[in-house]
């Protein structure tokens, strides 16, 4: 009997940028069901791995924020109930927590319009979630925006329906929150005003610019990722939503800069390159920038080189980026690693191939896509024969140590004929 392997590619990831437009109405709060013992430990876990990230590329950590957490688990569990991937929910369907991030935050007592909304569906864990939106771009900017420095995270789960795992993450800036809870600015000194929910609530200019800034000044002038030394990097990307490669299945892994604002009012990129360590020729890759991103997601601060070729298991690649700042030109350049295979790796070129392999072990069996669509899709196997997907472009393959009969993996325009030794 034959067993089949399936990959089916879902974007499942979905980034919503800050809102700071007004609302036509206040929205009451709401009441909002207590989260779950999991619920906690999943959010109090992603905390940690999104304050590692931040702290491997020299930020400040995300504080924890309850208000935001409340948003962010009704959205999640309202994606679960009805089986969606969206920043938007409709009114009037149970568990209606607010048509927008912002709306779900205002509701909940959020004092800030300041909000942004990462989400994802599909993974299995927190950590799988976290992982697969820093491999998105928009998701990536996101995390790493200097302005926020509080998050709440919600997670739902379903043993059922289309969608079984859901992830939300909202962010926010703290002494935006505070000032906005504070009262009214009432002197004769320039103020701003409709950044809070009380759109006609007054905050003295200097002040709303000290929070803005504050935040920024405690960060770092230039934010890369992968990080300077970064190890067990993902090799691939493969889709996003909004896709900013759409005509790619499969590619490298996003290499980023972001230019902190509060350091660089205006700066010119000239260079974005990257290269294989010891290597003299770049990479071919396509630059993001607020002119040429598709989506029109990227300020022009933020740059995103997208490898056109996925990178290679267990290499060190050099990012390297020239820039002119007042006047001045200036280098920029930072390694990282990609993720080295956990069990011995073999590489499958050719669509048809003969392989040996031992009994009793485990492999990973890697076939280089030959395009960007090159994906594998159902995979066929021996029932004894345990086999997963690592990525959509990698196998691992467990051999049962009675098993001495040759077999095949197909599917996908490939086959593997697959013979084994004998364990001395």
């Amino acid at each position: 009997m034959r067993k089949m392997l399936l990959l089916i590619l879902l974007s499942g990831v979905t980034a919503s940028a800050g809102w700071w437009s007004s609302l036509t109405q206040h929205l009451p709060l709401s009441t909002t069901s207590n989260i779950s013992s999991r619920e906690q430990r999943e959010s109090q876990e992603a905390l940690q791995v999104l304050n590692m990230i931040r702290h491997q590329v020299g930020m400040i950590p995300l504080r924890s924020s309850s208000t935001l957490q409340k948003a962010a688990q009704a959205h999640a569990r309202y994606l679960v109930r009805y089986g969606v991937v969206s920043h938007r929910e409709r009114s009037g369907r149970g568990g209606f927590s607010g048509s927008r991030p912002l709306d779900r935050a205002l509701r909940v007592g959020y004092a800030s319009r300041y909000v942004s909304e990462n989400l994802s569906t599909g993974s299995v864990d927190i950590r799988r979630s976290i992982r697969g939106l820093f491999s998105a771009i928009y998701h990536r900017f996101i995390f790493l925006d200097p302005g926020y420095d509080e998050v709440g995270i919600g997670s739902a789960h379903s043993l059922h329906g289309r969608v079984r795992h859901a992830y939300v993450y909202l962010l926010g800036n703290h002494t935006l929150d505070t000032l906005c809870r504070e009262p009214g600015y009432t002197g004769r000194a320039r103020y701003v005003y409709g950044v809070c929910a009380d759109t006609q609530h007054r905050i003295e200019a200097g002040r709303f610019e000290r929070a803005r800034t504050g935040l920024k000044e405690r960060n770092p002038r230039i934010i890369v990722y992968p990080a300077d030394g970064q190890r067990d990097v993902p090799p691939a990307f493969y889709r996003e939503e909004p896709d900013p490669l759409p005509e790619y299945d499969v590619s490298g892994y996003p290499v980023s800069v972001a230019f902190n604002d509060r350091y660089f009012r205006k700066v010119d990129l000239i260079s974005f390159r990257l290269f294989e360590e010891g290597g003299s020729a770049p990479l071919p890759a396509r630059l993001l920038d607020k002119r040429t991103d598709p989506h029109h997601r990227l300020t022009r601060r933020q740059f995103a080189l997208m490898p056109l070729q996925r990178l290679k298991w267990g290499q060190r690649y050099r990012a390297e980026i020239v820039y002119r700042h007042k006047g001045k030109r200036h280098t920029l350049r930072w390694h990282f690693t990609t993720r080295r295979p956990e069990k011995p790796l073999r590489i499958v070129s050719g669509k048809q191939e003969s392989i040996t392999l031992e009994g009793g072990r485990s492999y990973w069996l890697y076939f280089p896509p030959v395009n960007g669509k090159d994906v594998l899709g159902t995979m066929r196997y021996p029932e004894d024969v345990k086999v997963r997907f690592v990525d959509p472009n990698t196998l691992e393959v467990l051999i049962p140590k009675d098993r001495t009969r040759p077999f095949e993996i197909v599917g996908s325009g490939r086959k593997v004929q697959i013979r084994l030794s004998l364990k001395k």
